[in-house]
């Protein structure tokens, strides 16, 4: 099954991936601050980073609200990774490289308070190409057929799997996320189209004639795919809660966001002519 996503603020729009499409806007009453971190080591050097900030109530501006003074470190296999703050909430290590099978515990000591998460690496998926199709369905603003970026893969069959795309258009990172599993498509070749909502961008954030396209394809382990998949479910109010609710995480200790070690891989094409 799968999923498009759309994040506002510190957290949350959301939309489906595929056959099944709705945006939905979260309405969230105002609240005390809780942390947000959001925590990442990929197979790619550089990919180790984590951003802690306060969340904001729904009718505050967008602006990351960081936190400053944070000790964080990831473990793996007996080895500790200290993490150096970067500013603005943002906390990296250049060393740390996750190797696909392996096992992450993201630790986060904030005002004497812990906070711990644990993730495996799943092994990588190739994607293997991105094409531009047309949608004979749906319009841009100024009338023209939308277009939409497709992605190729083959699914592995021996093991179940949990996708995150993110797309970027002239390297600018859209806000839509899609998250899939393999629940219908274990073992299959998929070609899945990427139906981003760029309702409040649009032009300039569409996929046009020239544009530079590149599709990252992430492999995520199944709680990382559980907490964007509550997205559709407990935030939108659509599970058995009578209400809009926060995600599910998997940090411990009651904040907010996610820990994910995930693997990459990636694809750019230029949109040829209509």
């Amino acid at each position: 099954m799968m999923h498009t996503i759309r994040f506002s603020a510190l957290l949350i729009l959301l939309g489906l991936f595929c056959s099944c499409e709705k945006v939905i806007d979260l309405k969230v009453p105002d609240s005390s601050p809780k942390y947000v971190i959001e925590g990442l080591v990929s197979n790619q050097t550089g990919g180790a980073k984590v951003t802690i900030s306060l969340s904001k109530n729904f009718t505050d501006d967008n602006t990351l609200n960081g936190v400053s003074g944070a000790l964080i470190s990831v473990e793996s296999d007996g080895t500790v990774y200290p993490f150096v703050a970067a500013g603005n909430g943002v906390y990296q290590n250049s060393t740390l490289t996750g190797i696909p099978g392996h096992t992450y515990k993201l630790t986060v000591n904030i005002s004497s308070n812990t906070y711990t998460s644990t993730s495996i690496m799943p092994q990588p998926v190739s994607l293997d190409s991105v094409y531009i199709v047309t949608d004979e369905f749906s319009k841009n603003k100024d009338k023209s057929l939308q277009r939409l970026v497709t992605v190729k893969y083959k699914d592995p069959a021996d093991t179940r799997n949990y996708y995150r795309f993110i797309q970027y258009i002239d390297n600018i990172k859209e806000k839509t996320i899609f998250v899939s599993d393999d629940e219908f498509t274990n073992g299959q070749e998929v070609n899945g189209r990427l139906n981003f909502s760029n309702d409040n961008d649009a032009p300039t954030r569409e996929v046009r004639t020239g544009k530079q396209v590149r599709i990252e394809m992430q492999c995520i382990d199944a709680a990382v795919y559980k907490y964007f998949y509550s997205l559709d479910t407990d935030a939108s109010g659509d599970s058995n809660n009578a209400t809009p609710a926060n995600p599910i995480s998997n940090i411990s200790g009651g904040v907010l966001g996610y820990f994910s070690a995930y693997t990459i891989t990636s694809k750019t094409i230029t949109v040829p002519p209509q």
